[in-house]
């Protein structure tokens, strides 16, 4: 697809290019700094934890000898020796049970005391919590004395943990500065700009996978240099936690020398140290060290002198005219394999972040390309849009479906804490359940929007539905941030689900008047899911550096740019309304809202589809993959971060087999194969699961259960709308009408499973539910052919 290029649409190609890459690094380096602060948070605040668990256990062995919490002899000493120990304790306090303050130091008035002590939530790990502030973090340790009867709170200084990202940051920026002048270089060569007689004519298919192949490289190139990145912060985080255990554990000793104890004859001291190495494993060995090298005791290995903290023990001399004397010195090995399994994880990390990148560029290419295209001569874009493989329409709608989930999913991680923090008391209901509504509301208000939605657009055209899906999304988010209690939490997100089924059956219904329906279809779904994993992506990691309501405000802004997106999909030369006009019918003629559904609903053959396979395969998604998979993983031990790559399984699904899925569709004739399979795909799924709940089952399971929902999605669709009484109902009637009814084994899903699982071991509901589905199925194929209507 060549088209002639002038100078002015080349230089707009070229920054076009710039900008996309700026996008998706920019989008690569920021979830790499989130993902180094976490973990040189964790690192580091660990350290400072071995601290106050040393302190309340020496609180609670005073407790056993007598002592009572609320008058503790001698307590602000002991917060004062813990202050000194580990540098960047802003403040130390002790609680009772209830949260109240009873010694704090730096001493301060009760009204000033640090607030959010009161019960809080244990990590699981080691039975405090650790919590962000504005001011930095805050650790929690239980005091236990036959029961719970306080807490040590420390506030620690951020400064050592902001220190290494914004180290980190200024060498992904030059990183980044270095990349985009290669890339800007490269581009501006294959676009002819650096040439006088070159490029003149530009193949927009060419130039979109010249970007592809260029920016592509250079994302892989620049996280090979992430993780070399990471591979010297990471030892710089463990330096500084083994600086801290060295600090704490050197003053213990430097103690029993001032007192006068030969260490070297000391009993116990290598259990000392053993228990120090057992505590924190990213010490592979600790020992004490004459200053002629001998060893006095050691615990574990020292295997890399380069990775050893030295810490010097000192012995005080009465006078204060003679200096101090290094009589030993403590040295912590930090063990090699821990940085390995570090890097590792991080490997994958950023291998996940690669990949939401990597989608990221490939629909920005795709607007790309639509941009370009919109920008050339008429007459040679004409000639270019006729050879494109998709109608433009469906290539727009696929676009501006990536936009709006972009924005519309950068909250969906964090509804719930947001619904926390701005809870009060609300009409008598507790906060578990009143957390709840803001997302159960949101729900309701998309399926009320996917049922009516084919009657508005039967009646107004899809495009105006879309476009009024999108600015009530927008709106919605938008109101969302601006909340200040929870009942306009509950009002916004109404708002923005209803937005959200608008624009979710304008989007299907824009393709179903198209050619090759099914892989238009699949093409829309694959642009949203891409959206999906990229905006929870983004949404969460902004919402590390700023508010969640900040976060709404720029989903609400990313949103409107869908309107933007899909004015592309006009054909050139048309004029410059919204693609899809055509699909309103004229006043005169616009049926009702409610007319003509009765039919659709009586017919025994929508009730196969529904019943047999639509259903029941609904009922699959949710029950399993919303409710039970993370359920089951969770038991199994496997870590967070690892279920969230499951999930992103589904996703690819879409992105990569759905297209290829929905070509096949549209060359079989007989649909109903598809929806068979579909049934067979989802019990298989659910026998999968039941064999094995490890992470290999789990992702066999995921991707069985994402090809069943890649085949359901247009064969149903196309399947439902072969029906006499749908082609006599309407397309847009008809396809919402099936939405809204599939809707109800979503809702179901849940439910049912857990009640299955509480009559029942988990693996054998799972035999059965799957051999039920697979059996629904099969009967499905029957009754279709048996009730195959004459010819």
């Amino acid at each position: 697809m060549f088209i002639h290029a002038p100078r002015k649409l080349r230089i707009n190609a070229l920054l076009l290019g710039l900008g996309v890459l700026l996008v998706t690094l920019g989008f690569n380096a920021l979830l790499s700094v989130s993902t180094l602060n976490t973990l040189a948070a964790d690192l580091i605040l660990s350290g400072y934890r071995s601290g106050g668990e040393r302190l309340a256990s020496d609180i609670e062995r005073g407790m056993r000898f007598g002592k009572p919490l609320h008058s503790y002899a001698g307590m602000q000493e002991m917060l004062a020796e813990l202050r000194q120990t580990f540098t960047g304790i802003r403040r130390v306090t002790v609680t009772d049970a209830q949260g109240t303050p009873l010694y704090t130091l730096p001493e301060e008035t009760p009204a000033t005391a640090p607030a959010a002590t009161a019960s809080p939530q244990g990590d699981g790990a080691n039975g405090g919590a650790t919590q962000k502030t504005t001011q930095g973090y805050r650790l929690t340790i239980p005091l236990e004395y036959k029961t719970l009867v306080g807490h040590v709170v420390m506030d620690i200084d951020p400064a050592l943990i902001n220190t290494a990202t914004r180290e980190y940051l200024r060498w992904s920026s030059l990183m980044l500065a270095g990349a985009c002048l290669v890339v800007g270089l490269i581009l501006a060569g294959r676009l002819g700009l650096l040439t006088s007689g070159r490029g003149e004519r530009v193949g927009l298919g060419g130039m979109t996978r010249a970007l592809l192949v260029i920016i592509g490289l250079t994302q892989l190139l620049y996280c090979c240099g992430t993780l070399a990145l990471f591979d010297t912060f990471i030892k710089q985080a463990m330096r500084t936690k083994a600086d801290i255990l060295a600090e704490a554990t050197g003053r213990d000793f430097e103690y029993l020398i001032h007192k006068g104890v030969d260490i070297a004859h000391l009993r116990g001291k290598e259990q000392a140290l053993a228990q120090l190495v057992a505590a924190n494993p990213e010490l592979a060995g600790a020992a004490l060290v004459a200053p002629n090298g001998q060893e006095i005791a050691i615990a574990g290995q020292v295997p890399d002198a380069a990775l050893t903290v030295h810490k010097p023990l000192n012995s005080y001399w009465p006078s204060r005219f003679r200096q101090r004397q290094e009589v030993m010195s403590l040295e912590l090995a930090l063990r090699p394999q821990a940085i390995t399994a570090r890097i590792a994880s991080l490997a994958l990390d950023l291998g996940a972040s690669l990949l939401i990148s990597f989608l990221l560029l490939l629909e920005l290419s795709k607007l790309l390309g639509l941009i370009a295209l919109r920008s050339a001569p008429p007459a040679e874009a004409q000639a270019a849009a006729a050879r494109a493989t998709a109608p433009l329409a469906v290539q727009a709608l696929r676009a501006a479906g990536f936009v709006f989930f972009v924005g519309y999913d950068m909250g969906i991680s964090f509804i719930p804490l947001l619904a926390r923090k701005l809870y009060e008391p609300f009409l008598g209901l507790s906060e578990n359940v009143a957390i709840g509504l803001p997302i159960s509301a949101e729900m309701v208000s998309a399926g009320l929007a996917l049922l009516f939605s084919g009657s508005f657009t039967q009646k107004y055209g899809w495009q105006k539905v879309f476009a009024a899906g999108t600015l009530a999304a927008a709106v919605g988010l938008i109101a969302g941030g601006l909340s200040l209690n929870l009942p306009m939490l509950i009002l916004a997100r109404i708002a923005a689900g209803f937005g959200f089924g608008l624009v979710l059956m304008a989007a299907q219904i824009g393709t179903l008047g198209k050619a090759n329906a099914g892989a238009g279809l699949a093409s829309v779904f694959a642009g949203i899911f891409s959206g999906s994993i990229c905006g929870s992506a983004a949404g969460a990691m902004l919402a590390d550096h700023i508010s969640f309501q900040s976060v709404l405000c720029v989903g609400g802004g990313m949103i409107l740019l869908a309107l933007f997106t899909v004015l592309l999909g006009r054909e050139p030369g048309s004029p410059a309304a919204l693609p899809g006009a055509e699909s309103a019918a004229p006043h005169s003629q616009r049926p009702s809202l409610f007319a003509g559904g009765m039919e659709l609903l009586k017919d025994p053959r929508m009730h196969m589809v529904l019943l047999l396979v639509g259903i029941p395969a609904a009922i699959c998604l949710t029950g399993f993959l919303h409710y039970l998979l993370p359920l089951r993983l969770a038991n199994a031990h496997v870590d967070q971060s690892d279920i969230g790559r499951i999930f992103m399984l589904y996703g690819l699904c879409f992105i990569t087999a759905g297209p290829l899925l929905g070509r096949w569709i549209d060359h079989r004739k007989d649909k109903s194969l598809f929806l068979t399979l579909t049934g067979l795909l989802s019990g298989i799924t659910l026998l999968l699961a039941a064999k094995g709940d490890n992470m290999a089952g789990a992702a066999a399971s995921v991707i069985a259960l994402g090809l069943a929902q890649c085949l359901i999605a247009p064969a149903s669709m196309l399947c439902v709308l072969s029906l006499a009484s749908a082609q006599k109902l309407g397309r847009e009637k008809t396809a919402s009408i099936y939405r809204g009814l599939e809707r109800v084994g979503q809702v179901a899903g849940p439910v049912l499973f857990g009640l299955a699982i509480v009559a029942m071991p988990p693996a054998h509901a799972l035999l059965l539910m799957g051999g039920v589905i697979c059996g629904l199925a099969v009967l499905f194929q029957i009754l279709w052919r048996v009730n195959a209507p004459e010819r």
